[in-house]
């Protein structure tokens, strides 16, 4: 088993590297011992070229995804990179994603990204916004999120790998690798993403046609989208054309509640302005006196510093990042009095 937090691919330097030194590596929890460079998420220490929150990214290579700043460094003049870089021999990541993938091709392989750019930036803003961009950037994060699950075609490249920091490098070398047959040739991987794509899309067209109801609060960003029954969070973010976004869910047996904070207001951006956070636990505290716990339900907030933090009345539990798997439950109290609370709450001053 590869040390988790030292994984690096010996076999990167010769077939990936086009013009540098670097290597491929990955990053586990306690970070790199040997001196790297970092994208997308961000180890301690070290040269480092991400939007994630307190990035250590040149000024002059910012962008509004990690692909577009590796992008603008591949396109540095070599003394640039060079003293950027110093001695460092390997370039790594610290989490598996489109934006990371986007973002070491650029690195790593910068004729085939600056080939494919919008793609690569569509890809990586459909998986890190969470919004509708282009059904090609659609099923390209989806083929790379799904690249080692059991409906994949080319799984059996994964066969074995059990350490999820190996199973990260693994299939980030895989992508390096195969860069142009998925980017150019995504349709071999339809069984990850067209059953998923074609819900979002349809469940898009219909809300655009009226069956979401819309209340938008430009002046304090906020969005309450009612619908009967479940949606799906990226036709949610699509349709909502705010930051703060309230879904109200009618059911057979009551009224559900989840807000949440678009990823945009956690990521550094450039040309984005997202609404500021606020947190959300004393609103969550105010509606809990008027709906008290109760059958094993709460009002329940996350941290502003989580990157997607919820509010929602349900199941008291941990978030998974990315994923809906919290439990809500029907609320005694009425979309007008939820509504109300959010808008008061959003409306008043920041606390300085």
């Amino acid at each position: 088993m590869i040390p988790e937090a030292q994984v690096i691919s010996e076999s990167g330097a010769s077939r990936f590297a086009p013009a540098t030194r670097l290597r491929l590596g990955f990053a586990g929890a306690t970070g790199l011992s040997v001196p790297h460079l970092s994208v997308d998420g961000m180890t301690p220490h070290g040269p480092n070229l991400s939007h994630w929150p307190g990035n250590r990214t040149p000024t002059v290579w910012k962008a509004d995804l990690s692909t577009g700043i590796a992008l603008r460094f591949a396109r540095a003049d070599a003394a640039a990179q060079q003293a950027f870089l110093g001695g460092v021999e390997v370039v790594c990541n610290d989490h598996y994603d489109t934006d990371g993938f986007g973002s070491l091709l650029a690195i790593l392989r910068p004729d085939v990204a600056f080939a494919r750019e919008e793609l690569l930036l569509a890809a990586a803003a459909t998986g890190d916004y969470g919004v509708w961009q282009t059904w090609r950037g659609f099923a390209i994060d989806r083929t790379i999120a799904r690249l080692a699950a059991p409906e994949s075609p080319v799984r059996g490249a994964f066969h074995g790998v059990t350490d999820p920091d190996d199973l990260s490098l693994r299939r980030y070398e895989w992508l390096l690798a195969n860069s142009e047959s998925v980017l150019d040739h995504v349709g071999q991987f339809r069984a990850l993403y067209a059953d998923e794509m074609a819900r979002v899309q349809q469940e898009i067209e219909r809300g655009l046609a009226g069956a979401v109801e819309r209340r938008l609060r430009p002046e304090i960003g906020f969005a309450v989208l009612t619908t009967d029954g479940p949606r799906h969070r990226m036709t949610l973010n699509t349709l909502a054309s705010a930051y703060r976004v309230l879904h109200v869910q009618r059911d057979a047996d009551g009224m559900r509640y989840r807000y949440h904070d678009r990823t945009e207001s956690w990521f550094e951006l450039v040309t984005i302005r997202a609404t500021i956070r606020r947190d959300l636990r004393p609103l969550a505290a105010r509606l809990a006196l008027l709906e008290p716990a109760h059958d094993g339900a709460a009002w329940t907030a996350d941290a502003p510093s989580e990157p997607i933090p919820e509010l929602y009345f349900g199941v008291p539990s941990r978030q998974e990042y990315g994923q809906l798997t919290r439990e809500l439950r029907p609320s005694a109290l009425r979309p007008e009095q939820v509504v109300a609370a959010f808008e008061e709450a959003f409306a008043a001053p920041l606390q300085s």
